[in-house]
């Protein structure tokens, strides 16, 4: 995840909204906070699973990384301002984008982690360009 972290952080074409899907612990916030250090934030990167918003900022970007796990209604990223978060970053980083129902706008990176064979992961990355 941290070598995959580091390859896309070099591919992304900014201002990106890039989604993560996958089961519980199957790498999703390991590979956000991946691609958040190899971005050039050189800091702690916490989860946001319970505050659902972090913000990073980099000399070269700000990034916000989402995790929608406990969302109970779409609705409630209206009041967490998912609208600014978009809008003032460059990089937006979605775990569990599915909770957003049709909030979301398209993501431009869409990534979803599934586990294979023997602990392998599977990741698939889906463009929009």
């Amino acid at each position: 995840m941290q070598s995959l972290g580091q390859t896309l952080a070099r591919r992304l074409q900014l201002p990106a909204i890039v989604t993560l899907s996958g089961e519980l612990g199957a790498g999703k916030s390991v590979l956000a906070r991946a691609i958040i250090h190899a971005l050039g934030y050189s800091g702690a990167v916490k989860s946001p699973t319970y505050t659902l918003v972090e913000t990073y900022a980099t000399a070269n970007c700000s990034i916000a990384h989402l995790d929608l796990y406990r969302l109970a209604d779409p609705e409630e990223l209206h009041y967490i301002g998912f609208d600014d978060v978009v809008s003032q970053h460059d990089l937006v980083l979605i775990e569990w984008p599915e909770q957003a129902g049709d909030f979301l706008p398209e993501a431009d990176l869409a990534i979803a982690i599934d586990y294979a064979v023997n602990l392998v992961r599977r990741v698939t990355v889906r463009s929009r360009f």
